[in-house]
């Protein structure tokens, strides 16, 4: 086997790792592909600069030189504005039992929730829902926003988890409502047995007073899939800036173990992200000189290290995580 170890970064001390353990097919050996996201720059929202004629005057005259317009400010559409009361709203869902009641409260939020997952839900189907209420400056560093989670059980043994950013209008109880994306409703692997988890939490990520949400989560009804991602209100809408997605899996032959951690760096914003993954397999199928199929017990390691930097989508105030900077992928 080749050794090459790198050796002069030592772990943060203040790293959070996720760690998936599980079986793997042997194919999957020494792979560590995660899918890394990162959104496009929304449509629509781009600026066209004006050009300036030598000696026309303004602040760049006799020049020539380009003068990019400012973006325009968002406006929330009307088809996202609602009115809530949101603790009301929480002793109402806390105290319906039926799968019409907490439908019927919810749906004038304009939640994207996939309500077609509960298609064999009857009105009357027993429900136990809660409703956890936020406060965190996720669309401005001017206004405090609302965030409403929604989280409990429907037609008995269905998860539900879904949720929405209240952004605060001028009118009293009116807000614009901003879908959460990583909360769908009924996650699509979720089981009964196993639901699939989904955790949150808020941070500076991008700007020191503006929140960034960082979503983990977890689905191992068999087989294990987890993901984590970072979001950035962009234009009304929650928009993935970074996200790694890692799986493990197994068979007879032998077992796989994945690992990811990913902690924000710096004092100056917007922060960088290190990212540190590893994966190791063990046992695999082996063909001897005679033909026979036989097992062989051996491991086979990999790991790496990459730095990923926040980059603008030109003169606009978005932008996303992309990769600037890995160290030496080691093997054993």
């Amino acid at each position: 086997m080749l050794g090459l170890k790198c050796r002069d970064w030592s772990p943060s001390p203040t790293a959070r790792v996720l760690t998936a353990f599980s079986w793997g097919h042997h194919q999957a050996r020494l792979l560590l592909l995660p899918l890394l996201v990162a959104s496009s720059p929304l449509a629509g929202h781009a600026q066209t600069p004006p050009t300036m004629d030598a000696g026309t005057g303004g602040g760049d005259a006799g020049t020539g030189a380009v003068v990019a317009a400012p973006p325009k400010p968002w406006v929330c559409p009307l088809e996202q504005q609602v009115t809530v009361l949101p603790k009301v709203l929480k002793k109402q869902l806390g105290a319906a039992t039926r799968f019409a009641e907490v439908k019927k409260l919810l749906e004038p939020l304009l939640l994207e929730t996939r309500w077609d997952m509960y298609s064999s839900c009857k009105e009357d189907d027993p429900v136990s829902v809660v409703l956890d209420v936020f406060r965190a400056r996720i669309v401005s560093a001017e206004t405090e926003d609302v965030v409403l989670q929604a989280r409990g059980k429907m037609c008995g043994q269905e998860q539900f988890i879904t949720g929405a950013v209240l952004h605060p209008l001028a009118e009293k109880n009116a807000y614009c409502s901003i879908n959460m994306p990583f909360l769908p409703g009924k996650p699509e692997q979720s089981t009964s047995y196993d639901p699939t988890k989904i955790v949150f939490a808020f941070e500076n990520l991008t700007d020191p007073v503006r929140k960034n949400i960082r979503v983990e989560l977890v689905d191992c009804p068999r087989f294990c899939h987890s993901e984590l991602s970072y979001w950035e209100a962009q234009d009304g809408s929650l928009v993935k800036i970074f996200g790694i997605e890692w799986g493990s899996g197994g068979d007879y032959s032998g077992s796989s173990s994945s690992s990811v951690s990913v902690t924000a760096e710096g004092k100056e914003f917007p922060r960088k992200l290190r990212l540190k993954e590893s994966f190791e397999s063990c046992g695999s199928m082996v063909t001897l000189p005679s033909g026979e199929i036989a097992h062989s017990s051996a491991c086979d390691e990999a790991s790496s290290e990459a730095i990923y930097c926040y980059q603008r989508n030109g003169s606009q105030l978005t932008g996303t995580f992309n990769e600037c900077g890995r160290r030496n992928s080691t093997y054993d």
